[in-house]
């Protein structure tokens, strides 16, 4: 699986860099995103670059641009790429609020989840049980929850394991 710019007619996806902090945390600064959120003080800065240097640290992080204005709306990352079971995870996930509702999720899913499938079979989603905002994201894009455990990060927490599966995505998608 090759990471690289991604873009459709509403967004695009470039490669984040450490240089990208101050701009990137503009965005998460406002205390609504992060609300169902279990860490929840993302617009504060300890807990924006805790995130931050998490999503530096997986296979591809992304600044997620406006293609109408080319301003940075948010983040999301591919991670836990396994090449030999087929699998990667899409998340560390945000858009400003004013990006709420408008389509910019499901387009942003849809772009990453076409392209993840071009190498694996799986894409998988970790969502936190309080997130109900993802959860119904998920629901809408066709995810299906397949596991729930205790959260790595908080055991008294549980996390939920959405995936799509390649046979099962209606959109086109080559091999």
């Amino acid at each position: 699986m090759e990471f690289s710019v991604l873009s459709n007619e509403m967004l695009s996806l470039h490669p984040l860099r450490p240089d990208d902090y101050d701009a990137l945390f503009q965005v998460a600064s406002d205390q609504a995103i992060w609300a169902q959120h279990p860490d929840f003080n993302r617009y504060q800065p300890e807990g924006f670059t805790l995130y931050f240097t998490k999503l530096l640290q997986t296979d591809m992080p992304y600044l997620v641009i406006d293609e109408a204005d080319q301003s940075i709306i948010g983040a999301t990352s591919f991670y836990q790429f396994d090449k030999e079971r087929k699998r990667v995870a899409i998340g560390f996930t945000f858009l400003a609020t004013a990006y709420w509702g408008g389509g910019f999720n499901r387009s942003l899913k849809t772009l990453m989840i076409d392209y993840a499938l071009q190498f694996v079979d799986t894409v998988v989603f970790h969502v936190r049980e309080k997130n109900f905002r993802s959860q119904a994201a998920l629901a809408k894009i066709g995810a299906k929850k397949v596991a729930e455990y205790p959260a790595p990060a908080d055991p008294t927490t549980l996390q939920f394991e959405y995936t799509i599966e390649k046979a099962n995505w209606p959109h086109p998608v080559s091999s």
